[in-house]
């Protein structure tokens, strides 16, 4: 847990380690032109010892070739704008908050994610009791850990069928080493929801083309990994300090509204 003020409040220094996406592409096309250039060296000296430049020449640039087309599609992403807005929808997707809300937070998750849990632990919660109705907070599905990530989203969109989505999503990640039906089936009846509406949905796995356009938005979106939230459109990446939200949120509410932003401390 982080420190705390006397107040309640997060203290703004909680330390947190954040991996830019751009980073991360950096560090893979630099690994791939290294072992490139290593195959293609080798190769080039064989065909050299042969005296056959020209069929070398054209080998390299077939292989350069085939490693820019291969590349991560986010490469591309390097050169846009950070405070770039996106259009994120928000229709049908559980909440809290008023939905006329100045600022709207968009947060793509994964019940297995452990930053998903740090930021579910640590600051939605103070973060929402702070701004009231200043902020509609939005959950959607971005399942990328495996099987049982995906299996955790649909038993919550079965919740959320019963009104039920929030209970069971801190249920989930209470435990998000426990993602099985046996502790779906658990946490429903604990919730004291239909039983045969809440297995029967499960079972036949009736939200997945939820989850699946959930997934898919995400990706056309740029998201590549969990926790990333969009606030009024402009990412903000991993599951960092309450202070950096706040900031997000302060400076949403000076552009959206004429009232002077509360402070986050």
């Amino acid at each position: 847990m982080p420190a705390t003020e006397p107040s309640g409040t997060p203290n703004a220094q909680s330390p947190v380690i954040v991996i830019s996406r751009v980073l991360v592409n950096y560090v893979v096309i630099a690994l791939v032109c290294l072992i490139v250039g290593v195959v293609v060296g080798m190769m080039a000296q064989d065909r050299i010892t042969q005296g056959n430049q020209a069929e070398t020449a054209a080998l390299a640039d077939k292989v350069a070739a085939a490693v820019v087309a291969a590349l991560p599609t986010q490469a591309a992403a390097v050169a846009d704008d950070p405070n770039a807005r996106k259009d994120v929808s928000i229709d049908n997707r559980p909440s809290l908050g008023p939905k006329d809300a100045p600022v709207v937070m968009v947060e793509f998750g994964d019940f297995h994610c452990t930053y998903c849990k740090h930021f579910h632990d640590d600051t939605i919660t103070p973060l929402l009791q702070h701004y009231g109705n200043k902020v509609l907070y939005v959950f959607r599905d971005y399942p990328i850990l495996g099987p049982d990530s995906t299996q955790a989203a649909l038993a919550a969109e079965c919740a959320y069928d019963q009104d039920a989505f929030w209970d069971f999503h801190d249920r989930l990640f209470a435990d998000p080493t426990e993602l099985t039906r046996p502790m779906f089936i658990k946490y429903a009846q604990d919730l004291k929801l239909n039983m045969d509406t809440f297995t029967k949905c499960y079972d036949n796995a009736q939200h997945q083309t939820e989850i699946s356009k959930d997934y898919n938005d995400a990706t056309a979106l740029g998201v590549g990994a969990t926790p990333t939230f969009f606030i009024n459109g402009k990412i903000l990446l991993g599951a960092q300090p309450y202070a950096s939200f706040a900031a997000a949120i302060d400076a949403e509410l000076a552009l959206t509204t004429n009232d002077t932003p509360k402070s986050a401390s």
